[in-house]
């Protein structure tokens, strides 16, 4: 339906599917934008089937109140080993190496995050795992949510309750690409190697090996033909927007010549990142050349 007429068109039943698996989600659109969908499926390799691999889910607290704080730049910058931070209507103190910057979905844009002031008190250590022991402060910090965060759905026996879960997409060893679990169209941006910056479970994560990789996978989903295949399967919610989850971004077909891509896409990329966002026009034109 289109404001005051209906589209109508008829489609082979072979053709309602995305592929011959039984069980794969039907595609309701005309026979000519399911000829261009098909185009680009067969001109490329889908991302979950390349060295990228599946998108990951950011972490998942299981209880955002207890982990998630507020507290400016600068006090994740510098200042003494234990800062107050505000916690809901609570000021507390939190031990400063605790702190991590925090991305929600909502707060990501193509290209670069949006200011923040929130951050997630980290209990993992360097390897992933829950630490062993809190330092004093945060322990006293979480002491209240202690029962809580022991009946959560995910907590496992044996495990320290104030454990995070989905951490995997928190490992900052390589540049990540990120995007929101919901918007109007892919909105990806770049957390480039050694960022700490934590991607909260309203956000999918691609890690790459190399940054050139980063540069040119995140130009490609920032552009109008990667929207337009990702609409052909995303859910549809209110208001226009659609789901990118990671089985939906995982279908997306890489062009399968993926040097010569990365050549043509992470220049524009950079120049995003430089302050000299390429138009439309441009993204479009170098991802269909890829």
């Amino acid at each position: 339906h289109r404001k005051r007429d209906v589209l109508r068109w008829t489609i082979a039943p072979s053709r309602l599917a995305l592929d011959k698996d039984a069980a794969s989600p039907w595609i309701a659109i005309p026979p000519p934008v399911r000829d261009s969908f098909d185009r680009v499926c067969r001109a490329g390799t889908s991302i979950g089937d390349t060295q990228f691999s599946a998108p990951l889910l950011g972490v998942k607290c299981g209880c955002n109140e207890a982990f998630i704080v507020e507290c400016s730049a600068r006090t994740l910058a510098c200042g003494p080993a234990a800062v107050a931070v505000r916690s809901g209507d609570r000021s507390v103190e939190i031990e400063r190496e605790m702190l991590r910057p925090l991305l929600r979905g909502e707060g990501t844009a193509p290209w670069r995050a949006g200011v923040s002031t929130e951050a997630i008190i980290w209990t993992h250590d360097e390897s992933g795992a829950p630490r062993t022991s809190l330092p004093v402060c945060t322990a006293k910090g979480l002491a209240r949510w202690r029962r809580r965060l022991a009946a959560r759905s995910d907590a496992r026996a044996g495990k320290a309750w104030w454990t995070l879960f989905r951490t995997p997409s928190a490992s900052f060893g390589n540049a990540r690409v990120v995007w929101a679990d919901m918007a109007r169209a892919p909105r990806a941006l770049l957390l480039a190697a050694g960022d700490r910056t934590v991607p909260l479970n309203s956000c999918y994560v691609v890690p790459c090996d190399e940054h050139e990789d980063a540069l040119a996978l995140m130009a490609l989903l920032n552009s109008s033909l990667a929207a337009a295949w990702l609409h052909v399967l995303a859910e549809p919610a209110r208001g226009g927007y659609h789901r990118y989850l990671g089985w939906t971004v995982a279908l997306l077909p890489l062009p399968r010549d993926w040097r010569f891509a990365r050549e043509l896409l992470a220049p524009l990329a950079q120049r995003a990142l430089d302050g000299d966002v390429p138009s439309t026009c441009e993204l479009l034109d170098a991802a269909t050349r890829a």
